[in-house]
């Protein structure tokens, strides 16, 4: 279950009794085996069924086989999380593929509303990813019957519009942790930016960060420039931040974090800065607003709904030269930015607290 997902329902939680329901694949696991596991934490309940995929067949054969699979574990995980916590009175589905016909016949069935919340930015022509008529076919079915539908972004609604998945929208942001990211105190004497990926060159452009780090710093030589991630780009990055003798000269690459020491990180730093070719919302984003830090990021996606002169500085996606000169302006002015009320714009926005108070209201309007 992914870390966006995980929040929101942890979010839920704290004013409902949710279960969450995961099928997992698992290579080493022949057909027919499946393991169950099971945990639980006050209102928040998490089910996990790990299950062997199919070798039969190949192609469009063996992905339908294993398609059946999915839909068979989700059933009967279904059956077991109702006896665990009882029948729910919504289903909350996070992205409709793979998993949109599944919740529509589960809803069905069991005749209780479903929703869904998207993050996904295949639909984004820089990313490309919504293909495929099968997949088509499932969004469009999953769209149409959800009783609402929570992208992440407004940018977000218009792309999956713009694909005729025409439905009720309501945009829904991620969730950031305020009780961990949280402002430092400390005075940071130089100018320090912090990156924070998957590292997946394609998207994240790292390496074009890396170009024009290395600009900046000719002409403000005490930058200093933190990369935070793994991927299977790393090595590469590596070797662009090496050719460009940056590496230990004003470039450190820390590896990957999470939770606390993540925060840690960025508690360090004076700015937060993405260069990414597409997006959506990005929560390290909204991490970063939570330790007091402004921002330097592309316009795409949701980032402009966020993201404004007081909170940092949006720059044309791909342009070297404004990426530049964000840099440098965040070196001269950085001392103008209001940390703290970046830090409860992140908190009134995107904490636990808020997010949960809006999924409240949302259950209910939905609710039968």
């Amino acid at each position: 279950m992914g870390i966006f997902i995980k929040r929101h329902a942890q979010a839920a939680a704290l004013k409902n009794n949710v279960t969450v329901l995961h099928c997992c694949a698992e290579e080493d696991m022949k057909e027919g085996e499946f393991r169950l596991e099971k945990k639980s934490d006050g209102n928040f309940r998490e089910m996990i069924l790990h299950y062997g995929k199919s070798t039969k067949g190949s192609g469009l054969l063996r992905s339908w086989l294993n398609w059946r699979l999915l839909k068979k574990h989700y059933n009967f995980g279904f059956k077991k999380a109702v006896e665990w916590s009882g029948k729910p009175d919504i289903l909350h589905l996070h992205v409709p593929w793979p998993l949109g016909r599944i919740t529509m016949d589960l809803a069905k069935e069991n005749k209780i509303p479903y929703i869904i919340t998207e993050h996904w930015t295949g639909y984004y022509p820089e990313d490309g990813r919504y293909t495929g008529n099968f997949l088509k076919m499932v969004t469009r079915a999953a769209i149409k019957g959800a009783a609402l539908i929570l992208p992440v972004s407004a940018r977000l609604q218009k792309a999956m519009e713009s694909h005729g998945l025409n439905g009720k929208y309501e945009v829904l942001g991620n969730v950031a942790d305020t009780s961990i990211f949280t402002q430092s105190g400390q005075n940071i004497n130089v100018t320090r930016f912090i990156h924070v990926s998957s590292l997946d060159d394609k998207q994240k452009n790292v390496t074009g960060l890396l170009k024009a780090f290395s600009v900046a710093k000719k002409k403000v030589p005490s930058l200093e420039l933190i990369i935070v991630g793994h991927g299977n780009n790393e090595a590469a990055i590596r070797k662009v931040s090496n050719e460009l003798s940056l590496t230990t000269r004003g470039v450190e690459f820390h590896g990957y974090k999470e939770g606390e020491a993540l925060a840690n990180e960025f508690q360090q730093c004076s700015a937060f800065v993405l260069n990414s070719r597409y997006e959506n919302q990005p929560v390290v984003i909204l991490e970063a607003f939570a330790c007091g830090l402004p921002v330097i990021a592309p316009d795409i996606g949701g980032i402009s709904e966020v993201l404004n002169d007081q909170r940092g500085i949006l720059f044309k996606e791909g342009n070297q030269d404004e990426l530049v000169t964000a840099m440098l302006k965040i070196h001269t002015d950085r001392d103008t930015y209001n940390s703290a009320a970046i830090r409860d714009y992140a908190v009134k926005n995107f904490s636990f607290d808020a997010i949960a108070s809006r999924l409240e209201r949302i259950y209910k309007s939905v609710k039968p």
